[in-house]
C-alpha cells in the first residue's frame, strides 16, 4: 500500500501545481485522503473537460466511477469511451485514467469515515456534471445559459469540494467544533466557488477552443455577444465587461475563504496553510485579469510566476497565526485590482 500511496503522491503535481504543494502539508491522515480526493475529483474534471466526448459517452464514464464507489468493486471504464477519452485528453490526465485503479485501492485503504465523506461528494460531483454536460450540450458546444447555471456548475465542481474538505478537517480536530464547523460549511462552498471562477477566468480561450463555455450566455448577450462570438478580437471590449462582472462575483467569494480561513483555529496551523496558498495565489491572479492580461487569447493567459507563487507561500507561513495580518494583505491585494472604470479605459486602449 505504501507503493500506491507513493504513486498518487507522485501524480499528484502532474495533474495540479497548486494543489500538489500545499496537500503534502496536510498532517497525519488528511494528507493521504486528501489527495486521493482530489484525484478522484480529478478523474470526474478529466471526463467532463475532455474535448470531442459526447454527453452520452460522459454519461456513461460517470456513472462507471459512480458504480466504482457505491459499490466498491472494480472500475469498469466502458471500452469505446475510454479510449476515445485517453486519445483526446493531456498525457497527464491519460496517466491518471490509466492509474485510476491504484487511486481506488488507496481510497479503500483510508479510514471508513474518510471513505464515506470523501464518495459521498463525488458521486455528487459526477452526477451533477453528468446532468449539467447533457442539459448544457447544444451542437457539441457545452454552454451555462444562466448565472444560475454558473452557480450550479461552480457548486458540483468546486463548492462541494469544501463541504467535503471541512468534514475531513472536523474528524482530523478536536479544536473544531459542531458549531464552527456549520459556519465553515457555509463559508466553504463560497471558498470552493472563488477559486473555480478564477479558474474559469484564467481558460476562457482553451475552454472555448475545446468546446466550453462557462460565461453565462444571459451576460453574454447584453453585451452583443454569444458563445460562438467571445474570442473575436472585435468583441474583446464586450468580452472585457462580463469578465469584469465574473471577477466581482470571485472577489466577493474570496472574501468568504478569507473567514473561512481566519476561522480555523490556530493550533491547526497547518489546515490554514492549507487553505492560505491558493487563495493569495487566486486573488493575485485575478489581479493580472483586472489587467486584462491574456484574457481571450490562448497563447498568454494570467497566471503567475513560480517565484511569485513561493513568496506568497513563504508570506503566509509567516503570517499564519496573524488573522490581522491576514486581513491586511488581503485588502492590499484587492485595493489593488484597477476599478472598473480604469480597466475599461485600459482594456479599451
Amino acid at each position: 500500500m505504501r507503493l500506491d500511496r507513493d504513486a498518487c503522491y507522485a501524480l499528484l503535481p502532474k495533474v495540479s501545481r497548486t494543489f500538489a504543494l500545499n496537500i503534502r502539508i496536510l498532517p497525519g491522515e488528511l494528507r493521504p485522503s486528501v489527495t486521493v480526493a482530489y484525484l478522484l475529483f480529478r478523474l470526474a474534471d478529466t471526463v467532463e473537460d475532455c474535448p470531442g466526448l459526447d454527453p452520452d459517452s460522459k454519461g456513461e464514464l460517470f456513472e462507471a466511477l459512480v458504480e466504482r464507489l457505491e459499490t466498491r468493486g472494480p472500475l469498469l471504464l466502458p471500452r469505446s469511451s475510454e479510449s476515445r477519452l485517453l486519445a483526446a485528453v493531456r498525457p497527464a490526465e491519460a496517466e491518471l485514467v490509466r492509474r485510476g485503479e491504484t487511486v481506488f485501492r488507496v481510497f479503500s485503504s483510508l479510514p471508513f469515515q474518510a471513505r464515506e465523506i470523501i464518495a459521498s461528494h463525488v458521486v455528487e460531483t459526477a452526477q451533477g456534471m453528468d446532468r449539467i454536460v447533457r442539459e448544457r450540450t447544444e451542437d457539441g458546444l457545452f454552454q451555462l445559459r444562466s448565472w444560475q447555471d454558473l452557480d450550479d456548475y461552480c457548486y458540483y465542481v468546486a463548492g462541494t469540494i469544501g463541504i467535503m474538505l471541512t468534514r475531513l478537517f472536523a474528524v482530523h480536530s478536536r479544536y473544531i467544533g459542531s458549531s464552527a464547523t456549520k459556519r465553515l460549511t457555509t463559508l466553504g462552498t463560497s471558498f470552493g466557488r472563488g477559486l473555480q471562477l478564477t479558474n474559469i477566468l484564467k481558460g476562457i480561450a482553451v475552454d472555448r477552443e475545446e468546446g466550453r463555455v462557462y460565461l453565462p450566455r444571459e451576460a453574454l448577450a447584453e453585451r452583443g455577444l454569444s458563445p460562438r462570438t467571445i474570442l473575436d478580437e472585435e468583441h474583446r471590449e464586450a468580452l472585457l465587461a462580463v469578465v469584469d462582472e465574473v471577477v466581482s462575483r470571485a472577489l466577493q467569494d474570496l472574501e468568504d475563504a478569507l473567514r473561512y480561513t481566519i476561522l480555523l483555529p490556530r493550533r491547526e496551523p497547518r489546515l490554514r496553510l492549507f487553505c492560505l496558498w491558493p487563495l493569495f495565489t487566486a486573488i493575485r491572479t485575478l489581479g493580472l485579469v483586472s489587467e486584462g492580461s491574456g484574457i481571450g487569447q490562448p497563447w498568454v493567459q494570467p497566471k503567475i510566476g513560480r517565484n511569485v507563487l513561493y513568496r506568497e507561500m513563504a508570506v503566509s507561513a509567516a503570517q499564519v497565526f496573524s488573522n490581522g495580518g491576514l486581513r491586511r494583505r488581503f485588502d492590499r491585494f484587492r485595493s489593488e485590482l484597477l476599478p472598473a472604470r480604469t480597466r475599461s479605459e485600459v482594456w479599451a486602449g
